[in-house]
């Protein structure tokens, strides 16, 4: 008993461990090189970062930016999951759909992104950036998860003839929800990197992305990386968020 407390002890301290272990070696390095344009202290990047969080300009981006992020990825989410299961219902339409996901995963990002500046306004183009580059992952993700079923049970099933919905709400959506959450976990804070890269090349209004490159034309690298640390925190915050909605779901179901 003891052991086992301990070692949940030392599996929660493990990534504070690795977070202490990268900021000396991160403050090591400021020191050896010296000069704050090229590398800032970690002390002087959290300072400027608390100064950006008292002013409104940092709230207005940061809630544009999640904005953008998370409307692309629901509409990545659903777009995905409805090919998803017709691709798992109708195998024609995933033979017709998976040259077409194959593309849309080879392609560069950097090509969608130009692309996508071209095509469309500063403040639609990361959302369409995201969520093309989101959706590959997402669709292959939930395909999976549905071909992974029991296929012994669904026959039984259908065998003794269980209603549909409580075929539904029994049998394929508790079989298809861990490895949906896995990837929605692993997909949204990719969407919100995409976002603010986009929003970079975009030059959006209201946004991480504007004002990351305007810290990079002053060459304010600890501003940088202060906006650089924010976006790590709300990419944190929303990995946390789709763990407590997986473990409410669990629970209700």
């Amino acid at each position: 008993m003891m052991k086992e407390r301990l070692k949940n002890i030392l599996n929660k301290l493990y990534p504070l461990l690795a977070v202490a272990l990268f900021l000396v070696i991160w403050l090591v390095a400021a020191k050896a090189i010296n000069i704050e344009m090229i590398l800032p202290t970690p002390h002087e990047t959290l300072r400027r970062l608390f100064i950006l969080m008292g002013g409104g300009d940092f709230w207005v981006a940061v809630l544009g930016t999640l904005r953008r992020s998370l409307l692309s990825f629901f509409y990545s989410f659903m777009l995905a999951l409805v090919l998803a299961v017709i691709s798992y219902a109708v195998k024609p339409v995933y033979k017709l759909l998976s040259p077409i996901v194959t593309i849309a995963r080879a392609v560069p990002t950097m090509s969608i992104i130009l692309l996508a500046i071209i095509w469309l306004t500063s403040e639609s183009s990361p959302m369409l950036i995201a969520g093309l580059i989101v959706f590959p992952l997402l669709y292959a993700n939930f395909y999976a998860a549905l071909s992974g079923m029991d296929r012994e049970l669904i026959n039984m099933s259908k065998l003794y003839k269980v209603p549909f919905p409580v075929r539904l709400f029994k049998l394929y959506i508790p079989s298809i929800l861990p490895a949906m959450f896995a990837g929605i976990k692993s997909s949204i804070s990719l969407n919100l990197k995409v976002t603010i890269a986009s929003e970079v090349l975009a030059q959006t209004r209201d946004s991480m992305g504007r004002f990351m490159q305007i810290s990079r034309v002053y060459l304010d690298t600890a501003e940088l990386l202060a906006w650089t640390v924010a976006a790590i925190i709300f990419s944190y915050l929303l990995e946390i968020s789709i763990e407590l909605i997986k473990k409410a779901v669990v629970r209700w179901r």
